[in-house]
């Protein structure tokens, strides 16, 4: 009996063998993840064709964690796929559009454009005890209120 060649592996299979090279002794969740799609008949079918390995691990709870990792000749299919595809004619279309970025204009940073006589209230001083404190240093000169402090 004739080992199965690397050609009958499906597009589906090829991306789980790829994503176990890639993450190699990795959970079969995580895998799935990264592919987002369940993968655990893909990689049951991959185990039983001997392209991906189990490997037991025990946790600290003493369950078993059940790793997988890329056999030989799970990474021999994988250069072949990639020959192959290599080899093929891929057609150009060109030199691509430069990408387009947005430009940053910055339109938070512009002075505050709300409804009129809302800030109003920043123009008056707020009052500390007897002393009157404005905001931009522009109104009172002597920052003081025309009442003179009372003496202790």
């Amino acid at each position: 009996m004739t080992a199965p060649s690397p050609a009958i592996l499906t597009p589906d299979h090829l991306a789980v063998l790829r994503a176990v090279a890639r993450m190699d002794l990795s959970l079969g969740t995580v895998i799935g993840q990264s592919l987002g799609r369940p993968v655990s008949d893909d990689l049951a079918a991959l185990r039983t064709q001997g392209y991906v390995r189990e490997v037991s691990s025990p946790r600290q709870d003493g369950t078993a964690s059940h790793l997988h990792a890329i056999t030989a000749k799970g990474r021999e299919a994988l250069l072949g796929q990639d020959e192959q595809r290599v080899t093929a004619a891929v057609p150009t279309t060109g030199p691509r559009p430069p990408l387009r970025r947005e430009t940053y204009t910055g339109s938070e940073m512009r002075p505050f454009t709300g409804r009129a006589g809302s800030m109003d209230a920043l123009k008056y001083p707020s009052r500390v005890g007897n002393e009157l404190r404005y905001r931009d240093e522009g109104g009172d000169p002597a920052g003081k209120d025309a009442r003179p402090p009372r003496e202790t």
